[in-house]
């Protein structure tokens, strides 16, 4: 008899005798998935030590014909680990010519958790958007979501502490009309849904100009027969005012008042006022604050 034939008798003799091994064997597990979520991925296999026929551990080994032992859980979000012992009969049950010696796991962890929904407030982080320099936001800031759903684990879901979405838009120098879809976020996207998934949001930019006029005091309250006056009776105010709108301002659009009654004594000096300035200006301000009393002789 050749060595091959030889080997190739020993093999099949072999596989026609009972042992005992160790097998890593696939399992599924059977709950209300319209309840209860996965949150960790559960074990896909056990380890268990099993008798049978050489032919059939081969096959098994191999994963030939090989089912799924199906494992029934009742109420799993009330357990986080489950013992291998106590699968003992299920497992046994399910071997197909096979004889179950042990399970080798001392226990299986499971992470599942009741499924849950909880409405949020939805606000734009308008405090954090970024533009580019000299731009500004020029109209309100519009979505059309004021209130979102999140569905998932429910003691993830309980675990946020604000009642409220805030949406950040990450857009970066902003220079143009805005208007994006942003979709809501937050840790493990995999487990929770949203109800919207975005919001839809909108504004209006402009570039503004720093720009100045010369504008003529308005002497207030100054008495009739006083010797004081002021030398220079123009100031210049400055301010920013978008581009679009630089040529629509007018010096006459302002009025600087000089009140004599607010004269400083002590130096003849009046601090100017502001009373009069056209909506589109801002950061508006005086090159010269103050203006000193001369006197006639």
């Amino acid at each position: 008899m050749s060595i091959g034939t030889a080997a190739t008798f020993w093999f099949f003799n072999a596989l026609n005798k009972e042992y005992d091994t160790t097998l890593s064997y696939p399992v599924s597990w059977e709950f209300d998935t319209e309840t209860y979520i996965i949150i960790d991925e559960l074990p896909e296999r056990i380890q268990i030590n099993v008798k049978g026929m050489g032919w059939t551990l081969l096959r098994t080994t191999l994963g030939l014909r090989v089912k799924s032992i199906p494992i029934v859980l009742n109420n799993p979000a009330s357990r986080k680990r489950i013992s291998g012992a106590s699968l003992t009969n299920r497992v046994a049950d399910e071997l197909d010519d096979l004889a179950l010696n042990y399970i080798l796991d001392d226990s299986l962890s499971l992470n599942i958790d009741r499924r849950g929904a909880r409405s949020f407030g939805v606000y734009i982080d308008s405090t954090n958007i970024s533009l580019a320099d000299n731009y500004r936001i020029v109209s309100s800031i519009n979505y059309d979501v004021d209130l979102v759903e999140l569905a998932g684990p429910l003691a993830m879901i309980n675990q946020v502490k604000s009642d409220s979405f805030i949406v950040s838009i990450d857009k970066e120098n902003i220079d143009d009309n805005y208007s994006e879809e942003i979709d809501f976020e937050i840790k493990r996207p995999d487990l929770h849904e949203f109800r919207p998934q975005a919001v839809q949001i909108s504004f209006e930019v402009a570039e503004f100009v720093e720009s100045s006029r010369e504008v003529i005091l308005t002497k207030i309250d100054f008495p009739e027969n006083t010797n004081a006056y002021i030398r220079d009776s123009v100031c210049t105010v400055q301010y920013w005012v978008r581009k679009d709108f630089e040529e629509l301002i007018a010096a006459d659009s302002f009025m600087i008042v000089a009140n004599y009654a607010m004269v400083n004594e002590l130096d003849s000096t009046i601090m100017l006022g502001i009373e009069k300035s056209p909506p589109e200006a801002t950061n508006m301000r005086l090159a010269h604050p103050q203006v000193r009393l001369q006197y006639n002789d």
